[in-house]
Parts: structure tokens; C-alpha cells; sequence
């Protein structure tokens, strides 16, 4: 049972990132707010108004990307199923399995696994089903719909902090620093 403990440890952490990404999510009301829109009057002025509105909105436009590509995804039930299937076998493969997977009696390592387990799925999701372009399609959707809010949101009102400016747009990801307690 030591892998439903390793199970349940992971699934805490994931919960404890999730939680640290989305208390750093802007109020949606700030982004919906109809008087802070207006036409660029540039090229020059649209692309850094984008610059500066994913800088600041960008764990919501994270979101909304990955809202449309799930809708996207739902809109194809062929493909979520697919996709939920090799989210399965990967799971089975390199959590739950503990006892090293042999074939015609040679065991298999884990890199063989992983390289294998790639292999196999970028050749369904691309090759063997329409998952890549379902998955090509939500993205292209959710990408153009921050481009266009971006490019519409006059950013004159938001208090970007300069200091996260350089920080990359995964930023967010990083776990909060730890202060440790003694």
C-alpha cells in the first residue's frame, strides 16, 4: 500500500499548487470591466498592450485557454475519451504499477517506458485520431481570444509590479517561498 500513500501525497501536493496558482488570479470582474477597453491606435500600441495585459492577467488567461480547450474537448467526446485513456495507461505505467513491466522476458526500464509511452501517444493523438487537431483548434480559439482582449484592454490602470515583469510567463507556477519555522 506504500503507492496509495506516494498517491496520496502527490494528489496533496498538486491540490496545495493548484490552490497557490489560482489565489494568484486577478478578479475577473477587472478583467470584464467595459470602461478600460478601447481601439489600439497602432500595431506598436496593440502588441504592448498584450505584452503588459498577459503579464498581469496571465494565470486568468491561463485559465480561459485551458476552459475553451476543455470545452473544445467535450465538443468531441472521441477525443477526451482518447485522451482519458492514455492519461490512464501513463498513470498505470508510472504510478500504480510497482513491479517492473517485462516483455518476452526482457524487463523494461523506466526510459524505455517513457520513451515508449511517448512514442505510442504522440502517434494517436497525431497520426491515428483527430485529438491533435481538436487539441491544435481549442488552443488557436483560446489564443486569439487573449490576443483580442489584450489588445482591446487599456492596461493604463493596472498596478504591474516591475519586479515580476522578468519573472517569465510561468512564473506563477513557482511555489511560494518558505519561511521555515522554528
Amino acid at each position: 500500500m506504500a503507492s496509495s500513500g506516494t498517491a496520496q501525497m502527490a494528489m496533496q501536493k498538486v491540490s496545495e499548487s493548484a490552490k497557490h496558482v489560482l489565489a494568484q488570479r486577478r478578479p475577473w470582474s477587472e478583467i470584464v470591466d467595459r470602461t478600460a477597453y478601447a481601439k489600439p491606435a497602432n500595431f506598436a500600441d496593440a502588441s504592448s498592450r498584450i505584452r503588459k495585459n498577459i503579464n498581469y492577467f496571465k494565470v486568468n488567461y491561463v485559465l480561459f485557454v485551458l476552459g475553451v480547450l476543455i470545452a473544445c474537448l467535450l465538443t468531441h467526446p472521441v477525443s477526451m475519451f482518447l485522451l482519458m485513456g492514455l492519461g490512464t495507461s501513463w498513470v498505470y505505467l508510472f504510478v500504480v504499477r510497482t513491479e517492473p513491466l517485462v516483455i518476452n522476458g526482457r524487463s523494461i526500464s523506466e526510459r524505455e517506458k517513457l520513451i515508449g509511452m511517448a512514442s505510442v501517444s504522440v502517434i494517436l493523438i497525431f497520426f491515428v485520431s483527430s485529438v491533435g487537431s481538436v487539441i491544435f483548434m481549442g488552443l488557436g480559439i483560446g489564443l486569439a481570444g487573449v490576443a483580442i482582449h489584450g489588445s482591446l484592454r487599456v492596461p493604463d490602470d493596472l498596478f504591474l509590479d516591475e519586479n515580476n515583469e522578468n519573472d517569465g510567463f510561468f512564473s506563477f507556477i513557482k511555489p511560494p517561498n518558505s519561511q521555515a519555522t522554528i
